[in-house]
């Protein structure tokens, strides 16, 4: 009878531990600041540990956050921004991520990562529906949560990004291209540096040509090394003129085939545009800024 109830004690015990070990939140890294920084809602000055799911607010000085996983991030003053193992949420003012291939950072919905190893992205945003994107060492990738490629953005370039429901947009998954159409009919869109795979019939005297095509995407994510495959309703040659006035503008002006995509029976449309005046203040000097709009894009 002693024994049974020793082992009841233990297990209990050892219950009690394993329910305290669970409820605990985990130790991700380090959070630095200089001057201080609110810590769910409580002021912190110098060093404090950093747990999973906590909410970080700099203050009067810019924060530096070294995660478990090797890389860091800085927060410049008055950046709110969420916490966790492996990623971390944007949600108001600037934050460099170095490692964004490692550590992604979610903003206004969508996901920014590296494509190259060792990846170094600005973000900022400035609300709920524009964000800015900047990368200063490696590509760096924005996709949607459904796992859609918005836009890869290339080392010393900016992207500013425009998100919104789509008022009277055209069928989901409607797209409209810009780009030279390479053998096997992929295509680079000029503006968003993303590539497709067209599926039609004429398409085989416009290879090595300045084109513009429009299309549905049909169903499948594409990803940086598998392309999302465009069912093509019209491709039309560019002369040299239009292909050279496209590139001196950053593409073509949005229009009612820009585009979009149906998520969870919402159609948002992401306008893309080069430059941005939010982080072209704040990586002056670090980051090149280019100032031509750009055509609209996916979520």
């Amino acid at each position: 009878m002693l024994m049974r109830l020793q082992s009841a004690v233990s297990l209990f015990t050892c219950s009690c531990l394993v329910s305290v070990a669970t409820a605990a939140p985990a130790n991700i890294g380090l959070v630095m600041t200089t001057g201080s920084v609110q810590v769910n809602g409580s002021s912190v000055r110098g060093n404090s540990a950093l747990f999973s799911g906590s909410i970080l607010k700099s203050e009067d000085a810019g924060t530096s956050l070294q995660f478990a996983d090797g890389t860091n991030a800085i927060m410049k003053p008055d950046t709110t921004m969420q916490v966790y193992r492996e990623h971390s949420v944007l949600q108001k003012g600037i934050a460099m991520q170095r490692g964004v291939d490692k550590h992604a950072v979610l903003a206004d919905g969508l996901r920014i990562s590296g494509a190259t190893p060792n990846a170094v992205a600005l973000i900022g945003v400035k609300d709920a529906t524009h964000l800015e994107v900047a990368a200063q060492t490696g590509e760096t990738d924005v996709w949607t949560s459904a796992g859609n490629l918005v836009a890869r953005v290339e080392p010393g370039k900016t992207l500013s990004f425009d998100v919104g429901a789509a008022a009277g947009a055209p069928p989901a998954n409607g797209v409209k291209l810009h780009g030279i159409l390479r053998p096997h009919n992929l295509l680079t869109d000029d503006q968003t540096n993303v590539t497709y795979q067209l599926q039609g019939s004429g398409l085989e005297p416009l290879v090595g040509a300045s084109v513009e095509v429009s299309g549905t995407v049909l169903g499948g994510a594409s990803t940086s090394a598998t392309p999302a495959v465009v069912a093509v309703s019209n491709a039309v040659k560019l002369n040299s003129l239009a292909a050279m006035g496209e590139g001196q503008q950053g593409g073509a002006a949005p229009s009612a085939n820009a585009p979009i995509w149906n998520k969870s029976s919402i159609i948002f449309l992401i306008i893309v545009a080069i430059g941005g005046t939010l982080l072209g203040l704040a990586a002056a000097g670090e980051l090149g800024n280019g100032t031509s709009s750009v055509t609209p894009t996916v979520p």
